[in-house]
């Protein structure tokens, strides 16, 4: 997807950033243009720069997926407990999880431990410590 795809804020359009909590994990930028002069790699959206990644819509929208999956873990983390994995501890369930969402392209390893973090907040179970790095 690229950024002229999502609806312009001149068009009334506004993510609403104020539902993504403030431990959503943002791309950090990793770039360089080449030159005499350091430069920044920097992306215009409405008006304002941010960096390659984090405009208001992309944030909202990784957000947003990173929340359903979220919620999906919490079920089968829940079917897990009652089920093939009811003799480990609940951290553990998560952890063997996270492993799991690890190895996969869904997002990044930052994204990946937030979606486990939330899971546990969700469940009102510990997070595995791996989460927490």
């Amino acid at each position: 997807m690229d950024l002229q795809d999502f609806p312009s804020p001149k068009n009334g359009y506004a993510p609403n950033l104020a539902q993504v909590p403030v431990d959503f994990p943002r791309p950090v930028p990793a770039g360089a243009v080449a030159g005499l002069m350091p430069k920044t790699m920097l992306v215009d959206y409405g008006g304002q720069l941010y960096a390659p990644g984090c405009t208001p819509p992309e944030i909202s929208e990784r957000w947003d997926i990173c929340e359903d999956l979220a919620q999906q873990l919490r079920s089968k983390s829940i079917e897990a407990k009652a089920d093939k994995r009811a003799y480990l501890a609940e951290a553990d369930i998560l952890a063997e999880f996270l492993e799991q969402l690890l190895e996969t392209d869904w997002g990044s390893d930052a994204e990946m431990r937030w979606v486990v973090r939330r899971t546990a907040q969700l469940l009102e179970w510990p997070a595995p410590s791996a989460a927490l790095e």
